[in-house]
């Protein structure tokens, strides 16, 4: 599957064009029975994921991607819901604030008021998964940093797809792949990021995850596709979780896209998906002693 976004001027124009993808239907394969239930935590419009499938008291707080700009709940809310069927857990979607219209740190902020407002409600902290992809997977690491930091409890694991960690764009992948992503070209990567930044110092740890003391954070699973320009980011990352000795189980998947398990009718799609829920059960159900 090919689908380069065209090169925009604006974000408006972008939001446009990605709009084509969300008629993909017959590339995204949404479950049976899929379902969103409009809520709010922390103040923060959220949507509970849902397939109607019986689902335990794990939950998966899922920050969908966009290039920070952009949202597509229905390639989103398949994925989150597949994934949570598959891994007998509750979806929530937060539907965090957009750029340009709220540049940084509105959804740094957003991302970690739902997370705080999961475990006030009394959310057990070893049954909870963040997960994320591209921007969202940046925010997933920002929301773990903050709350790190803050003393707040750690989720069980966390699951990135794709993630944009890099805003200063240092990653080799990103210059040599820029003429193969099926997706993006340099030109739209740096659109959306600028309208994010707004001018923000792009080496920043919470807009650049990458830059971050990564010490004392979950067991972390990654996805990343060998033809994307993010290649690198997911990379990167996970040699410096593993300094910080922190488990990581990563992906590199030969000629795949940028979030290419957002495309379930793709085998390798279904197969990443598996095993991100095989990842997440591992981790938050019960495991028997002995």
């Amino acid at each position: 599957m090919r689908s380069r976004l065209a090169r925009c001027d604006d974000v408006y124009t972008l939001r446009t064009a990605l709009a084509e993808l969300e008629r993909l239907g017959n590339y995204i394969l949404p479950p049976s029975g899929l379902e969103t239930i409009p809520d709010q935590l922390g103040g923060v419009p959220c949507d509970w994921v849902t397939t109607g499938q019986p689902a335990g008291e794990a939950v998966i707080l899922y920050l969908h991607g966009g290039g920070f700009c952009l949202r597509t709940p229905y390639i989103h809310g398949a994925l989150l819901g597949r994934l949570g069927e598959l891994s007998h857990a509750r979806g929530l979607m937060v539907d965090y604030r957009l750029a340009p219209e709220y540049p940084y740190p509105g959804a740094v902020e957003d991302c970690l008021a739902v997370y705080k407002a999961l475990l006030d409600q009394g959310m057990v902290p070893g049954q909870l998964v963040l997960a994320g992809d591209s921007a969202g997977g940046n925010l997933v690491l920002t929301t773990l940093l903050q709350a790190r930091d803050q003393g707040l409890p750690m989720p069980a694991a966390c699951v990135l797809l794709s993630p944009a960690l890099d805003m200063a764009v240092n990653g080799d992948s990103a210059f040599l792949l820029r003429n193969d992503d099926p997706f993006f070209d340099l030109g739209t990567l740096l659109l959306m990021r600028n309208a994010y930044l707004n001018g923000h110092n792009p080496c920043d740890p919470l807009v650049s995850p990458l830059y971050a003391e990564l010490h004392q954070l979950p067991p972390t699973m990654l996805h990343v596709g060998a033809l994307e320009m993010l290649q690198d980011d997911s990379v990167r990352l996970a040699a410096r979780l593993r300094r910080a000795e922190v488990e990581v189980d990563l992906t590199v998947w030969p000629g795949q896209p940028h979030v290419f398990p957002l495309f379930y009718q793709l085998p390798e799609a279904r197969e990443a998906v598996d095993r991100m829920a095989q990842f997440i059960r591992h981790f938050t159900q019960p495991h028997p002693l002995g």
